[in-house]
């Protein structure tokens, strides 16, 4: 029964790829099936995160702190240069008050993404870094949120930043520092035991809730008009966008480190965008949640394609 356990487990998390996309298909054809977990979706993704998290570890902080350059800049590129990009692009598509330039700010002002750390891991990637950007950006985007927001749309759009900050603290930050901590406090039997017995409960809980904020977009996908198919398009060259400046900042940063240039791509490049998703059920309409989560589906289908792409340039480099 447990190997049984670990191995559904696994096998969701190598099928990332066709598995998002399904639980995006599940929300918007069975909406009236989904929609009564919405009240507790934040609740899921706390849990999430805290499974995600139990592998952060504060030594692998303190090696990354050691030489804070490559730390700072993928924390600034994510939280700051991708958010003002994406504003600006946008701004210029779709106008400043559209509900799709709030949406796709909301989608790229979100943390790093936990699947970061597996991308990294799979491609030999400096991990002490990978996970103490994953953990600071988590850290910092209960304030980088509704700052973000407020700064950029607060003239053409209502925020509650308050309400934000609290709820990207229950969902993100809060659990993050508590598996962080329990990690390190246990001398690693977070990491080694806890986080893999709980393992399998948070792969399936994350095309759940995938599907379940997708019910918010159900009948925009299934009456598709010219105007949401640009957005798809845009959200895509967002997605490939974040990948293409990762790399290019990795350049300049890693040098001829092969492991931190993998780190730094991946870290920049893959986002939180189902915090986005949810952040967007919660505060806004269904026009500002379809770009939010119009994105999860392409993300780890270009992580793939991307880390190749990696593989390719570090070839070329050595």
């Amino acid at each position: 029964m447990w190997q049984r356990w670990q191995a559904l487990g696994r096998f969701i998390g190598d099928h990332l790829m066709a598995i998002v996309p399904l639980g995006v298909a599940v929300g918007v054809l069975f909406p009236h099936v989904l929609m009564p977990l919405k009240p507790v979706v934040p609740t899921l993704f706390a849990f999430m995160t805290f499974q995600n998290s139990l592998s952060n570890d504060l030594g692998a902080m303190r090696v990354a702190l050691r030489n804070p350059a490559a730390l700072i800049i993928v924390v600034a590129v994510v939280h700051l240069v991708m958010p003002l990009l994406v504003y600006a692009i946008a701004s210029i598509v779709f106008g400043p008050a559209s509900p799709t330039t709030i949406g796709a700010v909301l989608a790229f002002s979100v943390p790093i993404g936990a699947s970061a750390i597996m991308w990294v891991g799979m491609f030999e990637g400096e991990l002490a870094l990978g996970l103490s950007a994953l953990l600071v950006s988590s850290l910092v985007s209960p304030v980088t949120i509704p700052v973000t927001i407020k700064v950029l749309l607060g003239a053409t759009v209502e925020v509650d930043a308050l309400g934000m900050m609290g709820n990207m603290a229950y969902m993100v930050a809060i659990p993050a520092l508590v598996a962080t901590i329990l990690n390190e406090r246990s001398h690693g039997w977070a990491k080694h035991v806890l986080s893999p017995a709980i393992m399998p409960v948070s792969r399936v809980l994350l095309p759940l809730i995938v599907a379940t904020n997708a019910t918010g977009i159900s009948s925009h996908l299934l009456n598709l008009t010219p105007q949401l198919v640009s957005v798809m398009l845009l959200m895509l060259c967002f997605v490939v966008g974040g990948f293409a400046l990762g790399m290019a900042v990795a350049h300049r940063v890693a040098g001829a480190d092969g492991a931190r240039f993998v780190a730094v791509s991946f870290s920049c490049g893959i986002r939180n965008i189902t915090a986005g998703a949810v952040l967007a059920a919660q505060y806004f309409g269904p026009e500002v949640l379809f770009p939010a989560i119009i994105g999860t589906p392409f993300q780890q289908v270009l992580a793939a394609a991307f880390g190749k792409t990696m593989e390719r340039a570090l070839q070329r480099r050595t």
